[in-house]
């Protein structure tokens, strides 16, 4: 008896089987590459791009469309045909029509959530559309289910009639339930990303707008909403600073309070708005005498006060004199009515022997009083003034 062996090497594989066992491995190499994608990090059409091609090359398919539901119509997000391929061209977007539910072959594998192949087109009975009657031989349409939810359907043709066996319509049954999957996931992913940006967008606006209300209520709390100088409380804690630097240091520092001479005739006679514009912009002419590390604040209706480190008692009163000047020689006008303002100004300083401060114990209360001292000699003395408190009868 002949050896099994040896009748086994006579045996002949027929080449249509072959044929066929290969084109089932490359089907599956193809699935293969598809599943990996839920593994990388890409785009949205990044990934329907990958599949495409992955379906493309496996499937011996001529051209390829993936259609994605839209409310009630199909529309078409990706084509791939074998020109497009060899050129390496993006599949996203390359057709854009969109197909009814009630339309065509695709409409109804949509409908009835069934796969579709039309061995041959031209001779079908089936209600083609024109783009899958125009130099279309076969085709097969697969929806795309989600929990058995259509989401899309996946359009394979090819010219040649024929062309697509049984083992490829189950191919593209699983190709299109793993692409089903993939696409869900992705949705998924993006929902939730859009989710996540949508709270961090909502977050950080919290954030900006908690800042602005914190930077507002500091602001309202150190800074007067009118000439929008400093505040009473603002003045205190920084003139308490500079004058506690001027005193470790033996340096000069002095303190001018002003007050507008007559304001209250202002108001009376020419309104509450008049004399707001006047205080503004007095406002402005102080602070244009202003120096870094000065502290200028507004301390009563039309009282005003000026803390000055590193400027002795004779710098004071040149400062004084420029302002008092400046006020006095200004064009105040309120609705074609010319004013007269004038400021008087009280002036104190820390007093030295030599490089020994005299006053060592002062604080901020103690030269802000004799300044208001200084000031109101010269109110009882014809204003428009300067006067120190060393000047001052005692």
């Amino acid at each position: 008896m002949e050896p099994i062996k040896d009748i086994m090497s006579n045996i002949e594989i027929p080449a249509v089987v072959n044929a066929q066992f290969m084109q089932l491995l490359n089907s599956l190499s193809g699935l293969r590459i598809i599943s990996n994608l839920g593994n990388q990090q890409l785009t949205h059409d990044d990934l329907i791009d990958a599949m495409m091609r992955a379906t493309f090359e496996h499937l011996e398919t001529e051209e390829i469309s993936l259609y994605l539901l839209e409310e009630d119509s199909l529309k078409c997000v990706a084509n791939l045909d074998w020109n497009s391929f060899t050129k390496n061209k993006p599949s996203i977007n390359n057709k854009t029509h969109i197909c009814l539910m009630s339309d065509g072959v695709l409409g109804k594998s949509a409908t009835n959530k069934e796969i579709i192949h039309i061995p041959n087109c031209k001779a079908s009975d089936e209600d083609l559309l024109h783009y899958e009657t125009k130099e279309t031989g076969s085709l097969i349409c697969a929806p795309l289910l989600v929990n058995g939810s259509l989401i899309g359907v996946i359009e394979l043709s090819h010219p040649v009639a024929n062309h697509f066996d049984s083992w490829q319509e189950h191919s593209v049954t699983i190709y299109a339930d793993l692409m089903s999957m993939l696409l869900n996931n992705d949705k998924l992913m993006n929902n939730m990303k859009n989710i996540v940006d949508v709270r961090t967008k909502e977050l950080r606006n919290a954030l900006e707008e908690s800042e602005k209300l914190k930077t507002r209520y500091e602001e309202m709390s150190v800074i007067d909403p009118l000439t929008k100088l400093f505040n009473r409380r603002y003045f205190y804690t920084e003139a308490t600073a500079s004058m506690a630097r001027a005193k470790r240091y033996a340096q000069p520092f002095s303190l001018m309070l002003m007050d507008l001479d007559h304001f209250k005739m202002v108001n009376d006679t020419h309104g509450h708005e008049c004399g707001d514009n006047v205080l503004k912009t007095i406002a402005e002419i102080l602070s244009e005498f202003t120096r870094e590390g000065d502290t200028l604040a507004r301390i009563g209706g039309e009282e005003f006060v000026l803390a000055l480190p590193e400027t002795n008692l004779e710098g004071a009163q040149k400062l004084a004199s420029r302002i008092i000047s400046t006020i006095q020689e200004a064009d105040w006008d309120c609705r074609g009515i010319k004013m007269d303002i004038t400021i008087s100004i009280g002036l104190s300083s820390l007093r030295h022997n030599g490089n020994e401060l005299i006053d060592d114990d002062f604080q901020v209360s103690d030269i802000l009083r004799e300044a208001d001292r200084a000031l109101y000699f010269v109110k009882d003395h014809g204003r428009n003034n300067i006067k120190s408190y060393s000047e001052i009868p005692q």
